[in-house]
Parts: structure tokens; sequence; C-alpha cells
């Protein structure tokens, strides 16, 4: 599977039904960072506008071009296994393209493949090259007797054909990306200037996949490329009916071919974490957002699937028409009633409903998509709060506590539109809400346990302020974020960590959490403040250190062959309180425990875990001494493509009866770092690894966080963006930088503050 997160080694763990470890269940457990921006696949046709750009423009000037060469080419290719060829390619560190030599090693029914001689063998075996044709040719994953090929131009369209052969040339290749083992990469792309008579084109249906760092021996690297076999070739059948699209829906289309030949979404946790983004826009570069913005046109493009079939793609593709004006043509032609506003309403709630029993326009057929993440109030108090909605964005502000909620919102946009999502135990519902006019739902806290509210901007080029304010009755709050019985336990080893992250409450304290073990026993943790980064440690200030978890019973084991093997509800359950630390929860915390030995040894007790739907990260992290041939690091565990193990340990919250409202900051300002000095070497449960600066702005402004050394030279922009009015924290890692004095600076609207800190190493 494709991941946005370096996967580190392959490391077997032991996955046990407790009482039963004789007969454990083994199950190969991907060891990944948590590190988006420490390596992650890209395609490269995004890349290539510049030059689609100077093919338009060329085209316009040559309008018989294409049908010129094909009377120039009167006779297919017909290549043979063997034979030699040299391909122009596109070296994306120069922006260049230079001749490859290659050998075509398959020919199939609709390809033609080649590799480039240098990495044949050592990079590039037979089989690969042969997953590759047979998944082109004849299935995928979706369909046992339907390959890419058919699958892609039943959905969209037939491709070009510049070249008088209707095979397609696919080129495995060492895309020259400048990767160096972080950053992104190039994962394969198809390049316009093929189908034209420029210099160093190849004047040939023809796309690229990447062999470096691609890992073509691995089973994970082939579906890596046949995968973007289906992505690529979108690319070249879009290129024939409209050369101009929006680079956002263009590579929507080529993220949807993917899905409709059976392989898996681009991760959508990166989506969910970013909704306030505007719709239409993706990123002409290389760096860690950019993933983002696949993610996004993934779930907008897989949305229109599952509502409307995939016979919306083919007149959306082949209509001429571009960008919102093509999305209106496709959905009158294939008979729907609704027009791209309505369309991105819909979207919106459905990003966080996802439920069509409730409405078959508020749910996806693609299943367990992560639901996007906004601001969350446990405490349903909230002052008046000034938010910025993006063009074509939408944002939820998402009420989980307490009861009797009212809430009032206030907009400086008729095309800003909000939406209310209230859940419950038995009953589901969206209801309109009219800015500034008092929201009440005294079913909150009964009927509803939570109300998320849908903001979202139809206008589609400016962005909007709006501000809302809540009141209700406060209440004791679970945190948790399993959402099933336990199901075993992770086999990991003496001294390795089991942590759960948990986000801010405002105004509240933690009352106690309860954790479920294995087995009678003790476990020895803790509670510290979260740095907000898993490197090097996600355990920041200390705030309570130790605590124990002791069990007096070992549940017995009632059904070793299902997915629930212990008694429901599970009795090992037990509660550490935690009230006299007083710890509040207006920062993310984090709770975590230290194993004394193997767990499946009657002398010692461990948390235990439950598989989660998500392709990344949840919350759930682990330090291990000896991951494989890995370094000792923070890690967390994926159970498969789809599921991340995650801890049995849950947090309570608890609120004064007094109405507590922090008002927004009077003026800028910027505190000192703490801890200061700071050393970003320590690892490990009890390292100390990073420094956070603290600023608070009086009303919404464009901030810039930089660090300088004592030359005055930028050795770090820890923040360029637009930030909302109020109070925050933003961490600091060191560990590439000498020791030595430092100087941090925030600047914006007009304020600029510096101040000292010092590195220790």
């Amino acid at each position: 599977m494709r991941k946005l997160c370096q996967i580190v080694m392959s490391l077997t763990l032991v996955y046990a039904f407790a009482g039963y470890a004789q007969q454990h269940l083994v199950m190969p457990l991907a060891v990944e960072e948590q590190s988006l921006a420490k390596s992650y696949p890209l395609r490269g046709s995004h890349l290539l506008e510049k030059e689609m750009q100077s093919v338009r423009e060329y085209m316009a000037q040559h309008p018989d071009m294409q049908a010129h060469m094909r009377r120039q080419k009167a006779s297919v290719w017909n290549f043979k296994v063997g034979d030699a060829k040299s391909w122009y390619a596109v070296d994306f560190t120069t922006s260049q393209n230079y001749l490859v030599a290659s050998t075509c090693r398959a020919v199939g029914a609709n390809c033609y493949l080649f590799v480039e001689n240098t990495i044949w063998i050592n990079k590039v075996s037979q089989r690969a090259v042969d997953s590759v044709r047979i998944a082109f040719d004849q299935r995928t994953p979706a369909f046992k007797n339907k390959g890419v090929y058919q699958a892609d131009v039943e959905a969209f369209g037939a491709p070009p054909d510049v070249d008088n052969d209707p095979k397609i040339i696919i080129f495995i290749l060492d895309i020259k990306d400048g990767f160096s083992g972080s950053g992104g990469f190039i994962q394969g792309y198809f390049s316009p200037r093929d189908q034209t008579t420029l210099a160093q084109s190849n004047q040939a249906e023809i796309y690229y996949l990447d062999a470096n760092p691609t890992d073509l021996s691995d089973d994970g690297g082939i579906q890596d490329a046949m995968q973007t076999t289906a992505h690529e070739f979108q690319h070249m059948i879009h290129y024939r009916y409209d050369s101009g699209e929006l680079t956002f829906l263009n590579e929507g289309c080529s993220s949807l071919a993917e899905v409709h030949c059976g392989y898996p979404i681009y991760n959508q946790s990166l989506f969910a974490n970013e909704p306030n983004r505007s719709l239409l826009s993706f990123r002409s570069n290389t760096d860690a957002n950019v993933p983002r913005d696949y993610s996004r046109s993934a779930r907008y493009m897989t949305y229109l699937r599952d509502q409307f079939g995939i016979q919306f793609f083919k007149p959306f593709v082949q209509s001429g028409l571009r960008g919102i004006d093509g999305i209106d043509a496709a959905l009158q032609s294939v008979g729907a009633r609704l027009r791209f506003n309505d369309i991105f309403a819909n979207w919106a709630i459905a990003n966080i409903l996802d439920d069509r029993n409730v409405n078959i326009n508020y749910g996806y057929l693609n299943p367990n998509l992560p639901k996007a993440v906004g601001v969350v109030h446990i405490n349903p108090n909230v002052p008046s709060t000034l938010r910025t909605i993006q063009s074509l964005g939408a944002e939820y502000i998402s009420f989980r506590g307490g009861a009797q909620l009212q809430a009032t919102f206030i907009t400086t946009s008729p095309l800003v539109l909000i939406k209310a999502v209230e859940i419950g135990p038995s009953n589901k519902r969206v209801l309109d809400v009219t800015p500034g006019t008092l929201f009440s739902e005294p079913g909150y806290g009964t009927a509803f346990t939570e109300i998320h509210f849908v903001v979202y901007n139809l206008d589609r080029s400016s962005p909007y302020n709006y501000s809302y304010q809540a009141t209700g009755v406060a209440k004791p709050l679970e945190l948790k974020w399993d959402t099933t019985e336990p199901t075993g336990f992770l086999r990991l080893a003496a001294s390795d960590t089991m942590c759960v992250t948990f986000d801010a409450v405002a105004g509240g304290k933690l009352d106690s959490i309860r954790v479920a073990l294995r087995r009678a026993g003790s476990i020895s943790g803790g509670v510290w403040e979260f740095t907000n980064s898993l490197r090097p440690t996600p355990l920041g200030k200390k705030l309570a250190v130790p605590i124990i978890a002791t069990s007096n019973i070992t549940p017995p084991v009632v059904n070793p062959q299902g997915p629930y093997p212990y008694p429901i509800p599970y009795p090992g359950w037990r509660k550490i309180d935690l009230t006299s630390f007083k710890i509040s929860t207006d920062k993310a915390f984090a709770v975590a425990f230290v194993l004394a030995g193997d767990p499946t040894n009657a002398n010692n007790t461990t948390v235990l875990s439950t598989p989660y739907p998500s392709q990344s990260a949840y919350h759930s992290f682990a330090y291990l001494h000896s991951p494989g041939s890995g370094a000792p690091d923070w890690y967390y565990l994926s159970a498969d493509e789809n599921n991340v193990w995650i801890y049995l340990i849950r947090a309570y919250v608890s609120f004064t009866t007094e109405k507590t409202i922090e008002l927004l900051p009077s003026k800028f300002s910027l505190a000192q770092n703490y801890p200061n000095p700071f050393s970003p070497l320590g690892r490990g449960t009890f390292g100390n690894p990073s420094t956070t600066i603290e600023f608070e702005l009086p009303r919404t402004s464009h901030v810039a966080l930089k660090v300088f050394n004592a030359l005055g030279e930028e050795v770090a922009t820890l923040l360029s963006e637009k930030r909302a009015a109020g109070k925050y924290q933003v961490p600091w890692n060191a560990k590439n930088l000498p020791s030595g004095l430092y100087f941090y600076r925030l600047e914006g609207d007009g304020f600029v503050e510096t101040k000292k800190l010092t590195l220790m190493k």
C-alpha cells in the first residue's frame, strides 16, 4: 500500500488472546514513523504545469500537428522483448529532459514495458515487470477479468494516439527527483511533451513509473507501481480531451482511477485534518503539504463516484468544459438535479456525518473514511470566538460534552452557511442554522451526545470571517479513542512504552484515568504534557509521575475464536484517581505505561489493545527498544492497510461549577521559551527533547515565527501563516543544529519582538 509516512521496517509482533498465548495469532505489523515530512510519494504530473502551458501554446500554433505525427509514423512500434530503445525522461531537479537507455522487458495486449538498463535486476525484476503488465492488461483488485487499460477507458475515455500504435508504453526508471532519503519523491508521471513534435519529445503514448525509492522487489512497492499505473493512464486519457483542466480535478480523476480499480484510496487522514482549504486549490511544489491536496482531491472525486456512479466521469472528462462548469455539465449529463453548490454543501456534511441512512447525499460507499476534524469543545460554555473560512472551504465546530447547548453564529457574507449535524444513540439529523439567531438544542446531552456545526463558504474566490459563542451545562466527560471491546494485546518487550495522547479540553481538570489490564498485577506509568510530536518524544512536562495501575483479577477468555474473546463488559478496567494532582486539561496531554516484562508471563501485565479504522497514526504510540532492524524510537503500529492498534486507556475530565470564560488577548506578546536552556537529544520515555514558544494575538493576523543564529542567519521558520486571535504554542526541536545562543522573532500586523534561547548538547 502507498504510505505517506515512511515505512521504517517490517516487524513481526505477537498479537495474543488473553489466556491463549500458546496459541497466539502471529500478525505482521508495519512499524512506521508518524512524520509526514520524512518521506512521502508524489505524482509528478502536477509539477509539469509550465510544460503543459508550453504544449498548449505550441498546439495552438500548430493545430494539425497530431494528424501530421500520425501520418509521419505509418506503422506500429512492434517492439519485442529484448529490443533496446532510449527514451527521453524529465529530470525534476533541473526541469530538463535527458535520454535514458532502456530495454523492452515485456509486451502485453495493451502495453510495452521498458526498464532503464542501469536498474535492471538490482532494482527491477521480471516479476515486477510482469505484475505491472498483468495489472494493466488482465486484472485489478476490483476486476478479475479487466485490467487498468479497460477499466480506465470505460470510465474516462480512450487514450490519444499520436504514434499510430494502440499499445501504451510504460517506462520504469529511477526518476530524477532529488530524493536523498527524506521529503517528497516522484512515483510516476505523464508528460504532455511526448504528445508533440517539440524537441526532446518521445512522440509516443508513454508514461513513467519510479523504481527508486519505490521498492519493486517488495510486494508493497509492486502494488505502488500498479496503483500508479491506473493514476498516470488517466492523465494520458484526460489530456486527449482537455489539456487545460484544473490540476485539482485532473489529479482527483487519477486518484479516483486508483479507487475504481480497487486500490486503496489516498491517505484520508490528511484531508480529515485540513478540511478548511479552498476546494479546487492544488499546491504546485513538492513540500510536505502537497499530499493533503491529493488526499482532498481523492476524497471529493470518490464522493462524486459514490453519489452518481462511475458514469459521471466520462462526460466530465470529455465535456470540453473546465472546473465547476465541467462538473455542472456532467451532473446534467447523468440526469442529476443537483449542481456544484448543492454537491459542495452535501459533501461538507458527509465528511462529518457519513451516513447514507440519514440522507443518501450525506455518506460514502467507500468504507471507514476518517471524519473531518475541526474545533472540538467539551465544555459547551464558549466565549465569542473569531475564525476564518476559506473560499470553497468547510470547517467543523464540534460539541461533545455537557448539556442544553445554545449557540449563535455571526457571518460576514451570505455565502457563508451553517448546518448543525446532531448525533445521538438512536437518532441523527441535520438542521439549518440561521446566522444571528440563537440555536438551541435542549436535547443535547440526552437525545444527542454530539453536535457538529458545519460552516462552509460557497464563495469561489474570497475567504470570510465568522464568529460564534455558546453556553450550556458542563458535565464530567469521558475521553476515549477505542470504539470496540478489547480484542487482545501486543507482545512488546520489557521497558517498552505504551502511550495514548489526548486533545486539550479547555477549562477542565483531569479527574482520573482508566486502563484495561491484561491480568492480575501492576504496571507503572505517568501523565505528561503532549509535545504534539513523536520526534524525539511525545512526553513533555511531567504532570503525574509515577502512577500505578493494579488489578487483582485475570479475566477469563470466554470466546477464543471470536472477535471479542473477553467478557462483555470487560471486568479488567482499573481506575487511577488523579484529582490530587490538579492537572489542567487546557493543554493536550499523554498517558503512558512501561512494560515490566513479557506480557505472556504470569508475573507481568500489560494494557489491552483493539484495532481502529485508520490509515495513519491515531493517538496511540509505542517506544520500542528493539524494533527489528531499526533504532530504538517512537512508532505507531498498524494492523493492516486500513487499521491501526490503539491501547485501551481512557481519561476523565471534570469541570468546575463556576463558568469561567477566558478573554481574548488584548495585545500582541511573545513569551520566553520553555524549557530554556534545552537539549534536543533526550529520547525515550523520560526525555526532554524540545522547547516550546508561546505567543498571543489580539486579532486575526498573518504571523511569522523564525529562529536565527548568533550571526543573524535564519535557521528555521516555525510558522508563517494567518492565525485567528488567541494564544498559541509552537514546539521546536533543534537536533540538527549546534549548541549556542539563538534568537527567535515574532512578526505580525506591525508587531515585532525578539527573544533569546540557549541550545545545549
